[in-house]
């Protein structure tokens, strides 16, 4: 079986098309305005695995169907360029149950929208949100609120209240001293000798998310949520869009019957978006300490490991057999929601 393209905007309205084997199958492009558009516009015919298209400047968002001698599906960009955000993505594409694929254009992931830049936010227009779950805490909400896409956008504040000790000192600090408080709080627990394995913090923050009563209750609700019909477009998002969200993002691709695979591919793309930012980072700690292992403590807070959703979803499969199982037993989602969400979000 081939395997389905990607594709990235390499530079402005340069996008490159590539699968991950080299079976060369007869392919025609075409550029669509929307996912279930029926108007396309003819752009390439070829059976190279990679591929680049160059299009003119678009006021919209672009897909491309791809057809095939046997088959045709829709594909977008997966990480979006959204100025002043570093990981704004689009959950559609994946394969789900029964042959379906979830669709484009409907379940979107992001880091806070406090960064976006006007331009940000003219892009964000273009897709059509009507609902925002924002992960964040009263802190956080005050010190970095969102920009405003559209006055009629519904925004639903869901705080897990799941964070390491460490970071909730720093949520709970002014910006200007978030940095140092953080630290400050990681060298009190290695002079007193309770500073654990960072990696184990993180995970047990994971095992948090599926257990703690606050957490269920959030995610609980966010997918209560996205199951109502007049939900799509969703973005859900926390600060960086990392650990609160890829949490939530798992749930709801795996009610979709995404496999655990994928789960985790998905959050791993939040390692390579955050790259730059994570290096940025780094040097901003280093100008305020050298001691490597406060370094590596801090490093573990941005660092992207498939390990730890992994962790969060064997927590769940291990107890509950599934993720559909564990949202109805343990976070109140009845049948008819999955039943739904299903309907509106799988093609």
């Amino acid at each position: 079986m081939c395997k389905k393209y990607e594709v990235n905007q390499i530079k402005n309205n340069r996008f490159l098309f590539q699968k991950g084997d080299t079976s060369e199958k007869e392919v025609e492009v075409y550029l669509k305005k929307h996912p279930e558009d029926k108007q396309q516009e003819f752009l390439l015919k070829t059976s190279e695995p990679s591929f680049s298209i160059d299009i003119g400047p678009l006021d919209y968002r672009p897909y491309f169907l791809l057809k095939f001698a046997d088959e045709a599906y829709t594909i977008g960009e997966r990480t979006l360029p959204v100025e002043g955000m570093n990981n704004f993505r689009d959950m559609g594409g994946y394969e789900a149950e029964n042959g379906k694929t979830v669709k484009w254009g409907m379940l979107y992931r992001s880091d806070h929208i406090y960064n976006a830049t006007d331009a940000g936010v003219a892009y964000l227009k273009k897709l059509n949100i009507r609902t925002i779950i924002d992960y964040r805490s009263d802190d956080e909400l005050m010190k970095y609120p969102n920009k405003t896409i559209d006055e009629d956008m519904k925004t639903y504040q869901l705080d897990p209240v799941a964070h390491a000790a460490e970071l909730a000192a720093q949520f709970t600090s002014s910006k200007k001293d978030e940095d140092i408080n953080l630290i400050n709080k990681i060298i009190e627990q290695k002079e007193k000798g309770t500073l654990v394995n960072q990696a184990d913090v993180v995970l047990e923050q994971y095992r948090t998310f599926a257990n703690k009563e606050n957490s269920k209750q959030a995610f609980g609700e966010m997918l209560r949520i996205t199951a109502n019909p007049d939900a799509p477009a969703v973005v859900q998002h926390c600060r960086g869009g990392k650990d609160r969200t890829g949490f939530g993002a798992m749930l709801v691709l795996g009610i979709l019957g995404v496999k655990k695979e994928d789960l985790v591919r998905d959050y791993m793309l939040t390692e390579k978006n955050r790259q730059e930012r994570n290096r940025v980072k780094m040097e901003g700690y280093k100008k305020l300490t050298d001691d490597k292992e406060v370094l590596d403590h801090l490093y573990s807070f941005i660092d992207t490991r498939s390990e730890f959703i992994a962790t969060s979803i064997d927590t769940i499969t291990q107890k509950y057999g599934s993720i559909e199982r564990y949202v109805m037993e343990e976070l109140e989602i009845t049948r008819a929601m999955i039943d739904t969400m299903k309907d509106m979000y799988l093609e």
